[in-house]
């Protein structure tokens, strides 16, 4: 049965949103409920929204102000359920959809009546812990590009792997991190060597700059036939980002030295790059 929609007042029911759930799959729990569709349910703040991915990664505070509004909240929550705070560095790291899940709060949200429900967390795509439960996050089982284990042939590198995690985790919330974008350094890492290391093996067509720094990480990507991680998209299955955040942690703590090895191995505008980060992680050795 259709419940009919009072217009732009504040909706009648009000669903309780699970811990950490994304805005756009509360709409949509709501818009289950009320027999709409999920546009329609959002439309019904702002008769101008296009889709639900846009309120989940650029939602004005204006918009927000008749989300809250219709969903008898606080603008601030609202804007704390979308990834629209970030900086612009962060929206490549931000999936389209759920790729990852924490099994742990997705059982909870089952007892709590929300088993449809989807939590930020499964589409910031440099995660590997859950925010809410600090379980290990698992890759959504879709296309040959999600590994068959839950176990990471990087296990090793857990520790600088959750420290990465954590250093994007403290530039997305504004804290300091010694002048260096961990995202910066991210991108950085996934970009081809220049030249490449003689001793590869032939397969290994493409070399990239975080092979130089976890090793093995160049040799698994050809051994799995998976594509190539690309700077433009560093968004890898949980069993690849250990080694990717991993990375970011030991350059950060190798500060310098290392950035000026890794420097060496690249051309032009990376170059240039790499040099800025070591001198922001030089300046920082030196505080």
């Amino acid at each position: 049965m259709i419940r009919e929609l009072s217009g732009t007042r504040p909706l009648s029911v009000i669903l309780k949103p699970v811990p950490d759930e994304l805005l756009s799959s509360w709409i949509t729990r709501h818009a289950d409920f009320y027999g709409v569709p999920p546009l329609t349910m959002l439309r019904h703040a702002i008769p101008e929204a296009t889709s639900l991915w846009q309120a989940d990664t650029n939602l004005r505070p204006t918009a927000a102000v008749h989300i809250a509004r219709l969903f008898r909240s606080q603008s601030s929550t609202i804007l704390a359920m979308t990834t629209s705070g970030f900086p612009q560095s962060a929206a490549r790291l931000v999936a389209p959809r759920a790729i990852q899940c924490c099994i742990a709060c997705s059982e909870q949200n089952s007892l709590r009546g929300a088993a449809t429900a989807v939590q930020r967390s499964w589409i910031e795509g440099w995660r590997i812990t859950c925010p809410v439960c600090r379980q290990r996050q698992q890759d959504k089982k879709e296309g040959a590009s999600a590994f068959t284990s839950t176990l990471s042939p990087f296990e090793n590198l857990w520790v600088d792997a959750v420290h990465g995690e954590e250093l994007i985790d403290e530039s997305l919330r504004g804290a300091s991190v010694g002048g260096v974008s961990p995202i910066d350094i991210a991108r950085l890492l996934l970009i081809r060597r220049c030249p490449k290391p003689s001793h590869h093996q032939a397969s290994i067509r493409n070399s990239t700059i975080l092979g130089a720094v976890v090793q093995g990480f160049d040799e698994l990507v050809a051994e799995r036939g998976l594509p190539r991680p690309r700077i433009a998209r560093p968004i890898l299955p949980i069993g690849l980002r250990m080694a990717l955040l991993a990375g970011i942690s030991i350059v950060y703590r190798a500060g310098p030295t290392l950035v000026s090895e890794l420097k060496r191995q690249t051309l032009g505008a990376h170059y240039t790059r790499f040099a800025a980060i070591g001198a922001g992680l030089y300046s920082q050795h030196c505080r």
